[in-house]
């Protein structure tokens, strides 16, 4: 991912007080500063937890977009108006820093804001007591997430207008944990993040084996399999050619599970269909999520864990699942290095 940071502007959010400290100017430029920012930004762009959303032609951001720049620090400042509104009313919505961006992320240009909440800590003070220099700790109630850190909310509006991507926290609001960026901020109809439609994905596919195979079908093991080589394929695609490859759609999931099986394909598309899912929509998947499928793990009722990998699960030579008369399965694992 090759992020340029155009524009960054900070304004302060905090319903203690009576109204948000806007900034009247952008940061100036600092490579330390815009290391932060722009790592902050990747992790939110990229995480598996960030929606992919359509804007609404009524959203208070769109008009915004087609003069942006000229006026970067008045329109941030009108979102975060908003923005400090819905807190004032809703106080189980943390204080925080807004993080607002102009950037280009592989060439594309977005409305970035992050929503950095306060954390409490310790910093260091130096002074003087009674004529003698003292060092001490004191505590900081407004402390912004580390480097290693993630903002606590985000959304990446595209300056055309034709890509979202928000994620988004619930809290107490009208007497209900609900969510509040997409639909009183940004104004979008959310959408599935990649977390969320892999686990459809999954949860149609164990379905399916259960309606047509009982326990001698598809089963998670499988799917994790197909999901981890097609990632390992388009990763391939991708370095061995210049460019950025056609993303992998869900078809390929479909094809590699069901290819030969035409009435489960069939049961495993309208299962999907019924959660607005598509065959050629993009295949949610990132290197931690795939890392996390690559091993999959078995436990016994005595409590045993075992991890076994999605690659050696369907080899014979290196594992066997043997079914017991009692509808339990018994784990054989073959050639163990002492």
């Amino acid at each position: 991912m090759n992020i340029e940071l155009i524009s960054a502007i900070i304004h302060a959010l905090d319903p203690a007080i009576d109204a948000p400290v806007f900034s009247q100017t952008i940061l100036p430029p600092s490579q330390d500063v815009l290391q932060y920012l722009a790592g902050h930004a990747a992790k939110a762009f990229a995480s598996e937890d960030a929606k992919m959303c359509t804007l609404q032609e009524d959203s208070p951001i769109r008009p915004m977009l087609h003069q942006l720049e000229p006026a970067f620090a008045d329109q941030t400042a009108a979102i975060a108006q908003q923005w400090f509104e819905v807190m004032q009313q809703n106080p189980s919505i943390p204080a925080a820093d807004l993080v607002f961006l102009l950037l280009a992320i592989d060439g594309k240009e977005y409305l970035a804001a992050l929503k950095m909440n306060y954390k409490s800590g310790w910093l260091h003070k130096a002074g003087e007591q009674e004529g003698m220099y003292l060092n001490e700790p004191v505590r900081c109630a407004a402390i912004l997430p580390g480097a290693s850190g993630k903002a606590d909310e985000s959304f990446f509006v595209s300056m055309d207008g034709s890509e979202v991507r928000l994620s988004e926290k619930k809290y107490e609001i009208d007497g209900r944990r609900q969510t509040y960026l997409g639909s009183r901020i940004v104004g979008c109809r959310v959408g599935m993040s990649p977390r969320e439609k892999l686990s459809v994905i999954r949860q149609a596919a164990s379905e399916v084996n259960q309606q047509f195979y009982g326990n001698t079908g598809i089963d998670e093991p499988e799917l994790a399999k197909a999901v981890c080589e097609e990632f390992y394929t388009a990763r391939d695609e991708e370095r061995s050619r210049p460019g950025k490859p056609e993303p992998v759609p869900v078809q390929a999931i479909s094809d590699k599970l069901y290819g030969d099986m035409p009435h489960a394909r069939e049961a495993f598309e309208k299962a999907l269909e019924e959660h607005e899912i598509s065959m050629q929509e993009p295949l949610p998947m990132s290197a931690p999520a795939v890392r996390r499928l690559e091993k999959q793990s078995l436990r016994s009722g005595a409590g045993v864990e075992i991890k076994v990998p999605v690659s050696v699960y369907r080899d014979e030579n290196a594992v066997e699942f043997i079914r017991n008369a009692d509808g339990t399965t018994s784990l054989l694992i073959k050639n163990i290095l002492m």
